[in-house]
């Protein structure tokens, strides 16, 4: 099994790339930390998915590598906003799993799909890059990562904070229908 390391803007070169105060640095892909896991198995807890924890709870849809790349492959007529994170970051337990008091259908992706589907934006989904890898088209490396992708295969990446709702609702909304030209 692949395992992957996880470093917290130790690293001048990290801090300088990825802004460090909304995301976590992800440096090769597989299962969670080893280290974490093992630790939490041999003090006999239960170690659980985000999705056994949420299961329900959540109305953004939880995707994988598969439904990516057919995404991607297809000609689909419609955009589609993913949310990349790791249940292990801090940042995205906040953003995608819960709101700050634990409260799953109050975490801010879900409010902010909730805005998106009343104006009719693209589709707002998850990846777990701890339960599939992302097609190799993304180079994930930080979570949360937010893409925004077009009909027709194009793609942009959110680079501001995604705490600001307002600025990433704003986002989604405007380069889903071509109007934002600020990702690459």
């Amino acid at each position: 099994m692949r395992s992957f390391a996880v470093a917290l803007f130790s690293f001048p070169a990290l801090a300088a790339a990825y802004p460090p105060s909304w995301a976590c640095a992800v440096t090769q892909w597989g299962q969670a930390p080893a280290v974490t896991m093992s630790a939490h198995a041999k003090e006999g807890h239960e170690v659980k998915s985000a999705q056994q924890y949420f299961r329900g709870a959540q109305k953004v849809k939880a995707v994988g590598g598969d439904d990516l790349q057919k995404f991607i492959d297809g000609d689909s007529k419609e955009s589609m906003l993913v949310t990349f994170y790791a249940p292990w970051c801090g940042h995205c337990k906040h953003f995608v799993l819960s709101d700050g008091h634990g409260n799953a259908e109050k975490a801010p992706l879900e409010l902010l799909n909730k805005d998106i589907r009343a104006a009719k934006g693209p589709t707002v989904v998850k990846f777990d890059v701890t339960a599939s890898q992302p097609p190799s088209v993304f180079q994930v490396q930080f979570v949360p990562m937010i893409v925004l992708l077009k009909a027709g295969g194009s793609y942009e990446v959110f680079k501001a904070n995604p705490n600001d709702l307002e600025s990433l609702k704003t986002f989604a909304l405007g380069a889903a229908t071509g109007s934002n030209a600020t990702a690459s």
